[in-house]
C-alpha cells in the first residue's frame, strides 16, 4: 500500500511513535528524543513523581536540565531551588545538567544536542525555538512529568501551515521583523494547534539562529510550534558542532497543507509588538512617538553573537541616551565569551550598555524590573502586563537593531537610519 504524502512533522511523529504513517487528527503515543526542563520546574516535577511512588525517571538519557532563569541567583527562594535542582539532577541521573551556561533553547542547539528530525519536548513555552534547527519541538506544561515517568506522551498530529520565503532581508531588517509580519497575516484562531513550517529559497539566507527566532515567536501567534526545514545552512551549522551524516528530511512535494503563504523578505520593514501582546504589531514608522527609559537585548529570542554585533555596529560612534538604561545579556556563556574575545562587548559598554551573565533575566521578571509608568523596548518574547515588574509599565518588543537605535534616540526608532545601506521607505 502506498503511503500518503506527508508533511515534515507528520514524518517525525510517525518515526517517534513507531507508526508507518500518521495523519492530522490522529492521536499517537510518541517517544521524545530530548526532554528539556528548566530549574523553575524540575524540582516540582520530581516531587510530583515521588509523591506518586515513582522514584526513577523512565529514560534519564533523554533528560536535559538547565539552570537559567535566575542566574546569578538573587533570592533566597531561587537559591534553594537551584540547590535542589543540582541535587535532584544527580539523584535522578539525568543525561545533562547545565548550570549557568545559558538559556535552554539556544544552549541545547549550540551544544549539538539537537539534530533535524528529532522530537523535542520542553517544559517551557518557547521550546518551539528549537524548531529552527529542524526539530519538532513542542512546549508542554506539567505533562512533562508523564514523560519523565513513562518516557512517552500522547500527541494529536497537527496540521501544517507552510510559509515559503523568497529574497533577502534588507539592511536593518531582521528575522524578528519577519515573524512579526507573519503574525499580521495569520490570526490566532487559524494558527491554533497548527505547525508553522518555514521553507523556500529565501530560507537559505537565514542562519540557524535567525530561524530559531522565527520558530520561537510563532508560539505567540497561537501555533502549536514551528519548524524550519533543514538544508545546507543547517548542515554547515551541524558540521561546526562536530555532527555529520544527519538525514535532512523534508515535507513531500505533494503533501497537504492547511494553508500556504509566500513572503518576499526584501519587502519587509522593521516592526514592533505593542503592549500587551506580541501579536499586537505595528511597523516602526507607523508607531506613534514613544519615549523609552529602558532597552534590553537578550532572551532566548535574541542575544546571539550576530545580534550583539549588529547592535554594536549601530551604537559605534554614539552613546546611549542619558534617560535610557541599556541592558545586554548574551544568550549563552559561549556567546558571551565570543563577544568578549571579539571586542563586541567592549563596544557595547563604551556606548553605555550594562552587560549581564547569560540568563532569562528580565523576561522571567527577575533582574532589571520596571517601575510604574516606565517603558522598555526589548528583544524578549512577551510583553504582557507585569511581566517585567510593574503592571503599570509598558513593554514593546523589537529586534536587537531596533532596540539599539532606540537606545540612542531615547524613543522607539527605525534602525535603518543607523545601519550601512539602510533605507527608510
Amino acid at each position: 500500500m502506498t503511503k500518503r504524502p506527508a508533511t515534515l512533522v507528520e514524518k517525525i511523529l510517525a518515526r517517534a511513535s513507531n507508526a508507518d504513517s500518521v495523519a492530522p487528527g490522529d492521536v499517537v503515543w510518541a517517544w521524545p528524543d530530548i526532554v528539556t526542563v528548566p530549574e523553575v520546574s524540575f524540582p516540582a516535577y520530581v516531587k510530583r513523581l515521588r509523591d506518586n511512588g515513582i522514584p526513577k525517571l523512565a529514560r534519564p538519557e533523554t533528560m536535559v536540565v538547565v539552570i537559567d532563569h535566575e542566574v546569578p541567583v538573587h533570592s533566597k527562594e531561587g537559591a534553594e531551588r537551584n540547590r535542589l535542582t543540582r541535587q535532584l539532577a544527580q539523584e535522578t541521573d539525568v543525561a545533562h545538567l547545565f548550570d549557568g551556561e545559558g538559556i535552554t533553547h539556544p544552549l541545547v542547539v549550540e551544544r549539538g544536542l539537537i539534530t533535524p528530525g528529532m522530537f523535542v519536548a520542553g517544559a517551557d513555552t518557547h521550546t518551539s525555538s528549537i524548531g529552527g534547527a529542524g526539530a519538532f519541538a513542542v512546549p508542554f506544561g506539567f505533562e512533562v512529568t508523564m514523560i519523565m515517568a513513562i518516557g512517552k506522551i500522547w500527541v494529536q498530529v497537527p496540521e501544517t501551515i507552510r510559509i515559503d520565503l523568497t529574497g533577502h532581508l534588507a539592511a536593518g531588517v531582521t528575522a524578528r521583523d519577519l515573524v512579526l509580519s507573519v503574525m499580521q497575516q495569520i490570526d490566532a484562531d487559524f494558527a491554533n494547534y497548527r505547525v508553522i513550517e518555514f521553507g523556500g529559497p529565501g530560507l537559505s539566507n537565514l542562519s540557524v539562529q535567525e530561524r530559531m527566532t522565527l520558530c520561537g515567536l510563532c508560539i505567540d501567534m497561537g501555533a502549536k510550534t514551528a519548524i524550519a526545514e533543514a538544508d545546507a545552512v543547517t548542515e554547515r551549522f551541524l558540521k561546526d558542532c562536530g555532527i555529520e551524516g544527519v538525514s535532512m528530511e523534508r515535507s513531500d512535494p505533494d503533501c497537504v497543507y492547511a494553508a500556504r503563504l509566500t513572503i518576499d523578505l526584501a519587502e519587509l520593514s522593521p516592526r514592533v509588538s505593542m503592549p500587551p501582546l506580541p501579536s499586537n504589531v505595528s511597523t516602526v514608522i507607523d508607531l506613534p512617538d514613544t519615549p523609552i527609559q529602558h532597552a534590553y537585548i537578550g532572551s532566548c529570542a535574541s542575544g546571539t553573537l550576530a545580534e550583539l554585533t549588529a547592535a554594536a555596529d549601530i551604537l559605534d560612534g554614539h552613546t546611549v541616551h542619558p534617560s535610557v538604561q541599556l541592558l545586554v545579556i548574551p544568550a549563552t556563556r559561549r556567546i558571551h565569551q565570543q563577544a568578549l574575545e571579539q571586542g563586541v562587548l567592549t563596544r557595547l559598554m563604551r556606548a553605555g550598555a550594562v552587560i549581564s551573565p547569560s540568563t532569562c533575566g528580565p523576561c522571567f521578571g527577575g533582574l532589571a524590573q520596571l517601575a510604574d509608568g516606565e517603558t522598555r523596548i526589548s528583544t524578549s518574547t512577551r510583553n504582557d502586563s507585569g511581566r517585567m515588574g510593574s503592571r503599570k509599565a509598558n513593554i514593546y518588543l523589537g529586534s536587537a537593531s531596533t532596540v539599539a537605535a532606540s537606545a540612542i534616540v531615547g524613543r522607539i526608532t527605525d534602525p535603518r537610519n543607523y545601519v550601512k545601506g539602510g533605507s527608510v521607505k
